[in-house]
């Protein structure tokens, strides 16, 4: 469908990391980022090495968890473990503590961030940045009122990416009840995160893709979904084919390299 690289900057592939790859590569998706939230967890070396040695179908790069378990108390050997990996990321849980996100950011690699309730994290998560810098990435942005709060921050000059994902954009809660987390938005916030999309307020569309079978709340993105309604985009006018190769190549290449 799409003749550039994809490079899904957000799934969760959990222990079956070759069987779900294989659906990737099916779907023309070329790179994954994985989540953190396994089994065990991927918070140490060990644990993220030996995942990395599965078998896959696409290219897999790795996040870390921020905090270890992803319990938000300790933050990981982030110095050890930055080599290893693209960043560092709780995804599914929020990281409620400022002082730790302060210390993650100082080491200056990618934090990746999960805001729930959205705005109020969002907001807390911008303050810390615009006090110690930082690379920050805010994920699966749903609401209008979180749109608006980054689209006024990056005004301002505060550098930081996000991103969203086809069912945010796609799926209004008056008419869908999927269970995923962050909750769907209503159709005000679809259309702003179309408009956000549009205007580059929102750098990246991830997949979210969330494996089978899924326990209670943990999304319904797969792969084939994640390119054909991304590409839906260009065929309602949102984007055009080159917004979207920015959206799912160059901005997510660019967020991972660091530039």
């Amino acid at each position: 469908m799409l003749n550039f690289p994809i490079i899904d900057l957000h799934v969760h592939l959990r222990d079956k990391t070759t069987f779900h790859t294989k659906f990737a590569k099916e779907a023309g998706v070329d790179t994954v980022v994985c989540m953190a939230n396994t089994k065990p967890c991927l918070d140490n070396i060990k644990d993220i090495k030996k995942y990395l040695k599965q078998k896959h179908y696409v290219k897999v790069l790795s996040v870390s968890a921020i905090t270890v378990g992803r319990e938000g108390k300790k933050l990981v050997d982030i110095d050890a473990l930055k080599k290893l990996v693209i960043g560092f990321s709780d995804d599914g849980n929020t990281l409620e503590n400022p002082d730790l996100l302060a210390e993650v950011l100082k080491k200056d690699v990618l934090v990746m961030l999960h805001s729930e309730p959205e705005e109020k994290y969002i907001k807390k998560y911008l303050r810390v940045l615009q006090k110690v810098g930082g690379r920050l990435h805010l994920q699966h942005v749903v609401s209008k009122d979180a749109v608006d709060i980054i689209r006024k921050a990056k005004r301002s000059g505060l550098k930081f990416t996000c991103e969203t994902c086809p069912h945010y954009f796609t799926y209004p809660n008056e008419i869908e009840d999927k269970p995923v987390s962050p909750p769907l938005g209503n159709l005000e916030d679809v259309k702003a995160v179309k408009k956000g999309l549009a205007d580059g307020t929102i750098d990246v569309i991830a997949s979210d893709y969330a494996p089978v079978p899924r326990p209670k709340a943990t999304g319904f993105a797969s792969f084939s979904s994640y390119v054909a309604l991304s590409y839906g985009l260009v065929l309602d006018g949102t984007l055009t084919i080159r917004q979207l190769k920015e959206k799912l190549h160059y901005n997510p290449l660019r967020i991972i390299n660091g530039k």
